[in-house]
């Protein structure tokens, strides 16, 4: 059974779909300056899960953080902050360790 909270149900009323969030919402450029890109989620299947407010399967990340390269597997979800999406990054540990 799908369990949603009220606040998603008032989302997805809001933008008329089930899509809670749109893409043209999201900063792209500030993602892309740490090696998220939206062609690359599209590709991967992921950027409607994404507007859906869900987490995406594990994907293998390779960002730019501080001028640090950080290379790790992690699931990514949009969840509001204010009226702005802001994107999770939950980084998850390779099975083993």
């Amino acid at each position: 059974m799908n369990v949603e909270s009220k606040k998603e149900r008032n989302m997805k009323k809001e933008n008329g779909n089930d899509m809670p969030f749109k893409a043209d919402e999201v900063n792209w450029d500030e993602l892309s300056g740490i090696g998220i890109m939206k062609d690359e989620l599209e590709l991967s299947g992921e950027m409607d899960t994404l507007l859906r407010g869900e987490k995406t399967k594990v994907m293998s990340l390779s960002l730019v953080l501080l001028g640090v390269d950080v290379v790790m597997d992690a699931t990514l979800q949009l969840v509001r902050k204010g009226e702005s999406p802001l994107l999770e990054i939950q980084g998850v540990t390779p099975l083993g360790k």
